[in-house]
Formats: structure tokens, sequence, C-alpha cells
């Protein structure tokens, strides 16, 4: 059953919507599902540095009372704040897919650049491929990749050398269902958005989404990337998009110019909704 209310509150993204907060490349959110059922405090991905638990305390976020975290995927701008969540007094669960924990490899300049998680990460409860994290809040992973559809994995590896690509399997998404409909809540999205709202039309069921907000990783996408994404929420007849961190500026107004008929906004540090 859907929630009376639910609160999102935006801690850390690329940009910041006024002087309380600061921002940087990375990602992290709290939803606040209140006290009925069980619900309490969760905390989505950690962005890149202790910035995050600054900005929560700005916007009087406590994160040491959070009940789980949960985290998208195994890439430093989604964990490498947990250092300072743990030394922030969080004494809550840690969910993630299994893969979350390898050590993980991009070119930079033709050189190779560890972008994975901090070493060693804590004791987490591994998810996936469908994860109930508290009533009205599901973790989904391990995410069917359709051919000939977007995802955005290239250059990606498990190797310094980049020979043993990696395909970012525990990426992952959660589900927040609402009074007003659900609420897709995106980590990097690099299954791709097609394939992870028909994801969560085969496992929940879910033909509609009223959200969705966070990271689409369109920022050096083509085209066609950007046409799937809106035809995607245009078949789940979503009615509003805040997309930001990994999804670009000029990205988020290219789907609001393909999507008259959406409120497309874009995600900072500090926004917040209640569902």
């Amino acid at each position: 059953m859907p929630r009376t209310t639910a609160r999102v509150v935006v801690l850390c993204d690329n940009e910041t919507s006024g002087p309380a907060c600061a921002c940087e490349w990375g990602l992290s959110l709290a939803v606040d599902l209140g006290d009925e059922g069980n619900g309490g405090l969760w905390l989505w991905d950690t962005g890149q540095t202790e910035l995050f638990v600054k900005n929560a305390a700005a916007l009087g976020v406590d994160v040491s009372t959070a009940r789980g975290l949960a985290l998208s995927h195994g890439h430093y701008d989604h964990t490498g704040g947990l250092p300072a969540l743990f030394a922030a007094g969080f004494t809550g669960t840690v969910h993630a897919h299994p893969s979350c924990a390898a050590k993980r490899y991009a070119k930079e300049k033709g050189k190779p650049l560890h972008i994975g998680p901090p070493s060693p990460l804590p004791p987490f409860l591994p998810a996936g491929p469908l994860t109930e994290l508290a009533p009205g809040l599901t973790l989904l992973t391990d995410i069917p990749r359709a051919p000939g559809r977007f995802q955005a994995v290239q250059g990606f590896s498990l190797d310094q050398e980049g020979r043993e690509p990696d395909h970012v399997p525990d990426d992952a998404f959660l589900v927040l269902e609402t009074r007003q409909g659900p609420v897709a809540i995106l980590g990097c999205c690099h299954s791709g958005l097609a394939n992870s709202l028909a994801c969560a039309r085969e496992r929940l069921g879910l033909r509609s989404f009223h959200a969705v907000l966070g990271g689409l990783h369109l920022f050096n996408a083509g085209e066609e990337a950007v046409r799937e994404t809106a035809e995607a929420l245009t078949r789940f007849g979503v009615r509003q998009l805040v997309a930001g961190h990994c999804t670009g500026h000029g990205r988020t107004e290219a789907l609001r110019t393909l999507l008259p008929g959406i409120r497309v906004e874009h995600l900072a540090a500090g926004q917040s909704w209640s569902y």
C-alpha cells in the first residue's frame, strides 16, 4: 500500500539550489518515510566526499538516525562518502549488489583511472534482484538489458588494462510507492531508463510512474539515447522528471523539448519533494 507521506531530499548533486548547500560531481538523496509502518529515514548513495553529510546538516537531515543506506552501484561518486557517514555516527544497515565492492577502472586521457568504491567497503547486506528495504521502498538491481536499447557502460573495465569490460551489473534503482503513484529514484541508470522501467513493470507490475528522479547518464550519449529515454518516459506516463548528476544540463533541456507534457526540472542539492 502507498504510504501516507514520503519526503525526498537531495543531499548532494553536481548543482546546488542555493547557498545552504555546496555541490560536487556526485549523488546522494535522503528518503524519509516517517515513523508510520516501520519506515524511517533511508539514504541513497553518499556522493564523492563528506560533502553530503555537511549538506544534510544544513538541511536539517540527521544522517546518523538513518535506518539504512542503499547503494546504486560501486562507483566513487556514489560511494566515496561512506567513511564520513560512519564517522557521523551512522549505525544502520548497508544494502548493495554483491558486485558493488569490485575494483573498477575507466580510461582518462589514455591512462587507467580507478573509479571504484573505498576499500574495503563496510559490511553490507547483498541486495537483488528485488529487495524490500521498508514498506513502500524497494531496491531493484540485476536489471535485464534488451538488445539494441541504450545502456551507459562504454569505457568501463574491471582491470587496468581494459581487457575485462565492466557492464555495471550492480546498477540499481529505488521504487518509492506514494499516494500520487510510484516514484523511480535513480543512481546513474547505467542500464538505461527504458530497461530500468521495463524491469519495474516485469517485477512489480508497474505500468506508470508519477515521477523519475536522479541521474540518467546521458551527458556523453548520442541523440538516439535521448530520444529513447523520452519515449520511455512517455510510455510509462511519467508526469515529473527531475534529472541531474550524470544526465548533463544540455540533455535535460533536450528532454524538456521532447516532452512538452511533462514537468522537467534540473536536480540540485537542497531540493526536496513531498509525495
